[in-house]
């Protein structure tokens, strides 16, 4: 239940007399009036009704004290009092905040502090600022601490007025003294100037804080992208070298099956030697035995007469000792595997030999690549024995997207010149204010040192060659034909362009690190892709992926075109663009023509 202290104050004041009830009476239609108001409404009125509601009574009721509503009513007088003689803790002034100057203790803290009087108020004694006509002239601030440190201390005035020269606020007495010829303005305006230059600081601050963000984004983006395709390559490498592997375990099973085969084989001759020469030893041994029985008679007759039957080719040495045969059998038999072995020996330290020259060249060509994967799915195949390493692609690029560019002079800014043949930029310092011309002939550049090329591309690959080495402030890209040429910054993928600048300037969409000598910019439509690559080393230094050429065309625009009968596309012409941002008048660009040939390494 609610305490009367926290009950509004509207529901306790008499609506006749607008104050605190006093002895508190109800009608019968259910509203409260202090007796003695209820009283004299009706007595100085013809009609018995009700102030509130009008409703009408006929007779004068008979009006009892509400007592529990007359509790209720001076409770709350004595809560409101006891209030007002005791100031709520809440009120009171806590540590770091700006006191009354007014209060005696307990001091409570101030709501405002006067300009003009010097002083803090609270809420209380704040009162006659908003009540006098004088003091409402007055000017009110937030509480502030350290007041006197607003007061000069020489002239004991307010501090009103900033020298802009001496860089000190001062009130209107200094200007006699110290600062009579000094520039001064009112604080509210040097408040404001102020304000406005570190509201323009802090813009600066945030778009340098988005182009970095956007610089961590592209490289982390940029490394989790290398990381990926680092893990393809080095699984793509496993399973080639597997499949090598793989080739000489096919190579080694089809070499072991045929050592068996040749085993088998002469196992098998043996076997029929073997098989030969046992009947050999038989009919031996049964001659020999015949002769030895012959040996043993006495008879003359009968020893000639059978010794003819019993003929033996005595002079057939092989056939009584094939010492011959068995000589070359073993060799043959036992020197197999050994000279097998030597074959494959040698033959592996020949493919191994091979086989590590041809990994030391392909890691010489890793080590100086860009990382470029041919389109080619042979290079998992031996022609020859000699591996076919992946072919240049900037090599590819020259040959076959190498495009003519010249600058167009009337889309250059005024600081900076194209020679004749539109093949040479310099700059120079133009003493001449710029004409401004209607939005619909604006072709120039007018904040910022940029050219475009004549030549649009809409399609297809391009690519062309600048020699930067005479120019430390240089910006290279394409932009799209629809690009802002009043900005005052340097253009992003979101402007429509795609640029990289050196390491000289101070901003860019990209700053490389390197110091090329000559930068080739390589643009495929179709595929969204724009590389920069450094010509002499003929490595990428960045490149823009998953790019978006085109663009919404213009209701406008296509209203005129369909009128006119002419068909209307969204893909934009991308221009090759060029900058110089340095202020040398000795900074010279040059398109030069592209070379089609790998130039030798000394």
């Amino acid at each position: 239940m609610a305490s009367a202290s926290s009950l509004p104050c509207e529901q306790l004041l008499c609506s006749i007399c607008l104050d605190v009830f006093t002895e508190p009476v109800s009608t019968p239609c259910g509203h409260n009036y202090c007796k003695s108001c209820i009283t004299g409404y009706w007595a100085s009125s013809s009609h018995t009704q009700c102030p509130l509601c009008n409703k009408k009574f006929r007779r004068r009721p008979q009006l009892q004290i509400n007592t529990g509503f007359r509790d209720m009513v001076e409770h709350f007088k004595n809560m409101t009092e006891k209030n007002t003689e005791e100031p709520h803790k809440e009120l009171q002034v806590k540590s770091g905040e700006v006191p009354c100057d007014v209060c005696l203790d307990p001091k409570l803290k101030a709501e405002k502090t006067c300009l003009v009087c010097l002083a803090s108020y609270c809420q209380p004694h704040l009162e006659p600022h908003h009540r006098v006509k004088n003091l409402k002239k007055h000017k009110l601030t937030d509480p502030v601490v350290n007041l006197e440190d607003r007061v000069c201390k020489k002239h004991d005035k307010m501090f009103e007025l900033y020298c802009q020269e001496d860089q000190v606020c001062v009130c209107f007495m200094c200007l006699k003294d110290d600062h009579m010829n000094h520039k001064t303005v009112l604080l509210e305006r040097a408040f404001k100037e102020r304000k406005t230059l570190m509201e323009s600081k802090i813009s600066d601050m945030k778009l340098t804080e988005n182009l970095k963000a956007k610089w961590i984004k592209k490289i982390n983006y940029s490394v989790e992208q290398h990381k990926t395709n680092t893990q393809k390559e080095v699984t793509d490498v496993g399973e080639v070298l597997i499949n090598v592997a793989a080739s000489l375990q096919r190579h080694q099973v089809k070499l072991v099956e045929l050592i068996e085969e040749k085993q088998k084989e002469a196992e098998k001759q043996a076997e029929d030697d073997i098989k030969q020469m046992e009947l050999q030893l038989t009919e031996l041994r049964m001659r020999r035995s015949e002769m030895e029985q012959l040996l043993q008679t006495e008879d003359h007759l009968l020893f000639l007469q059978n010794t003819p039957n019993m003929y033996f080719p005595w002079d057939c040495e092989d056939q009584v000792y094939p010492l011959s045969y068995i000589r070359s059998f073993s060799q043959d038999y036992f020197g197999l595997n050994q000279s097998y072995v030597k074959m494959v020996k040698k033959a592996g330290a020949k493919m191994e030999k091979m086989l590590s020259k041809e990994m030391d060249a392909l890691i010489n060509e890793v080590k100086s690549s860009d990382g470029y994967n041919t389109d080619s799915d042979d290079t998992d195949e031996f022609v020859e024995g000699v591996w076919i390493p992946p072919k240049d692609k900037l090599m590819m690029i020259q040959q076959y997207d190498a495009v003519e560019v010249t600058l167009d002079a009337y889309t250059a800014n005024p600081n900076l010149n194209v020679n004749e043949d539109g093949k040479q930029l310099t700059y120079k310092k133009s003493l001449i204010v710029q004409q401004q011309y209607p939005t619909l002939f604006a072709r120039r550049f007018a904040n910022q040192p940029f050219v475009l090329a004549e030549d649009g591309f809409s399609s297809g690959r391009f690519y062309y060659e600048v020699e930067v080495s005479r120019c430390p402030h240089w910006v290279l890209g394409v932009a799209r034909e629809s690009i802002n040429r009043n900005i005052f910054w340097l253009p992003s993928p979101s402007d429509g362009a795609w640029t990289i600048t050196s390491k000289s300037n101070y901003f860019g969409e990209y700053v490389t690190d390197a110091e090329p000598q000559k930068v080739g910019v390589f643009v495929d439509y179709e595929k969204g892709e724009v590389a920069f690559y450094d010509a002499e080393t003929r490595t990428m230094i960045y490149s823009y992926t998953e790019c978006t050429f085109t663009e919404a065309v213009a209701p406008l625009k296509c209203l005129l075109y369909s009128l006119a009968g002419a068909s209307i596309s969204n893909r934009s012409k991308l221009y090759p663009i060029f900058g110089i941002c340095g202020d040398n008048s000795h900074e010279v660009l040059y398109i030069t023509p592209v070379a089609t040939t790998v130039p030798s390494k000394q």
